[in-house]
């Protein structure tokens, strides 16, 4: 009987309509007249943009966020447990048994680790479109590799701040990312 009223709740269950939200957006693209549509809620671009400069890329791989004005930034623990094993001592071991800093002074930083916040989107499809235009193959492929090259050469102001070219849209689009670290 406990079977057949699990199945009997699963089918119930699954006659509910469930619809997901779909969809990725840069934020240079966000869908901002949808979302007020759909939800009653008019994102403005300072919104935005402090949305876009509170979020942080871990250069490993994993995303982040700051939580506080002085840079201290959250992430999943995965992300940072080469640094937590790094700074760890025999009389300390942070892995089993946690940190806690009751002040900014207290804190213990992750030196190694680099951070990127994206600081400006730019639009750079025109550009990498002529320089591959009538091209295909390697031919293609070695012109828009050497046209990223010169794009992010270009950006790069200093030892903090560089760019990457990102293809979005199967090469419908390349964006310019401007990141400091």
């Amino acid at each position: 009987m406990k079977r057949l009223t699990s199945w009997l709740a699963l089918a119930a269950f699954s006659l509910v309509p469930v619809q997901a939200e779909e969809g990725m957006w840069t934020f240079n693209n966000f869908p901002v007249q949808k979302v007020q549509q759909q939800y009653g809620f008019k994102p403005s671009q300072s919104w935005l943009d402090n949305l876009r400069l509170s979020s942080v890329r871990l250069a490993g791989g994993c995303s982040a966020s700051f939580v506080s004005p002085e840079g201290l930034v959250i992430t999943n623990h995965h992300c940072m447990s080469t640094c937590i094993q790094q700074l760890s001592t025999p009389d300390q071991d942070y892995m089993k048994q946690g940190f806690y800093a009751k002040t900014l002074a207290d804190e213990i930083k992750c030196t190694d680790v680099e951070l990127n916040v994206l600081v400006n989107i730019s639009d750079v499809t025109a550009r990498v479109t002529k320089a591959t235009q009538g091209l295909s193959d390697q031919k293609f492929n070695d012109a828009q590799k050497a046209e990223f090259s010169k794009i992010e050469k270009a950006c790069a102001e200093n030892d903090r701040f560089r760019c990457d070219v990102v293809s979005l849209y199967q090469g419908g689009i390349y964006h310019k990312n401007h990141r400091s670290s």
